[in-house]
């Protein structure tokens, strides 16, 4: 249940703010809900379970009574009786089977409802069929009178332009909410731009293929994501091919391999599920060092120094 999960994922806030009462009532009436649904599934069940039994045994009968009076009449022997009662008894069998399958059934309609609606939905930023490919790109950037907003009529950039020349060092700054992270969106297409354009390296992002054009950028969120898997294999996630002596050159430029001599197995440690065995400082290194190895033209860090120490901050932007 994912009351459960989320509850599991966030348990030390739970206990620091003493709400396991009031998320305990929360999972009874997720839970209740739940129950109630199951045994309406139940009931109707049970009800055409019922249903099959009774014409089974109201067929049964009918059978039986006609039968016995034309035996009566000389019409029928008993052991032609007997044989139209075996072939009813064949015939029933698949009813109650119906009757027993119907649950199953459902929620497999109901899953494969659910996975059509997912297959048949049309992705937010289409590649074009004759899209530009791209190798490695030089790096210049170029926002040119770019608007966007999430919602209808309600504009978080407008009229944004802007050069990054190749290989500056550029911060973008400004209050929460003004759409630092949504220009790197829209920098990666994860969307489009409502109005104008971003060029790289003097060409629309959008005639580049999207596989390409996301594979000139090395992003580090703020929200570290690792996957429950060893420490190099989350560094080598943007370059699975990269060999081990980048990965180690990695971890130490993001200040990562000093910790990584106190793991039990180094840089082949199991971090576990979003990387839970990890302090938020080396989540966030670790992530930083993906990001390295991943040898892009252009690196993005989206606030993702904000658990690190200043000294290590520091030597890791040195």
């Amino acid at each position: 249940m994912s009351v459960v999960n989320e509850v599991f994922s966030a348990l030390r806030v739970v206990k620091a703010y003493s709400q396991e009462t009031r998320e305990e009532r929360r999972y009874e009436g997720r839970a209740t809900d739940s129950l109630a649904e199951k045994l309406k599934a139940l009931l109707l069940q049970g009800s055409f379970d019922l249903g099959a039994s009774l014409a089974t045994a109201l067929g049964t009968a009918i059978v039986l009574f006609i039968g016995a009076k034309a035996i009566q009449a000389g019409q029928m022997s008993l052991g032609d009786l007997l044989i139209v009662m075996s072939y009813l008894a064949l015939l029933y069998a698949p009813l109650k089977s119906i009757g027993r399958r119907l649950a199953s059934l459902q929620n497999a309609f109901a899953s494969a409802d659910r996975a059509f609606m997912l297959i048949d939905q049309l992705p937010d930023v289409p590649e074009k069929s004759y899209a530009r490919p791209l190798s490695r790109a030089s790096g210049q950037i170029e926002f040119r009178d770019v608007a966007f907003g999430y919602s209808p009529n309600h504009e978080i950039l407008r009229d944004l332009s802007c050069v990054i020349p190749v290989g500056s060092r550029v911060a973008i700054i400004g209050e929460t909410g003004v759409g630092k992270t949504t220009l790197l969106s829209l920098l990666m297409r994860f969307y489009d731009p409502e109005r104008g354009k971003i060029l790289l390296d003097g060409t629309d992002i959008r005639d580049y293929r999207l596989d390409d054009l996301r594979r000139q950028f090395a992003l580090v969120l703020q929200d570290t994501i690792l996957f429950s898997t060893t420490i190099r294999e989350n560094v080598a996630f943007g370059r699975p091919d990269a060999p081990l002596d980048d990965l180690e050159r990695a971890a130490q430029d993001a200040r990562l391999a000093s910790d990584l001599s106190h793991f039990p197995e180094g840089i082949e440690t199991v971090v576990g599920e979003r990387g839970v065995t990890l302090s938020g400082g080396q989540k966030q290194r670790a992530a930083i060092a993906r990001a390295i190895a991943a040898d892009a033209p252009v690196l993005i860090l989206d606030d993702s120094l904000s658990a690190v120490d200043t000294e290590t901050e520091t030597r890791i932007l040195e």
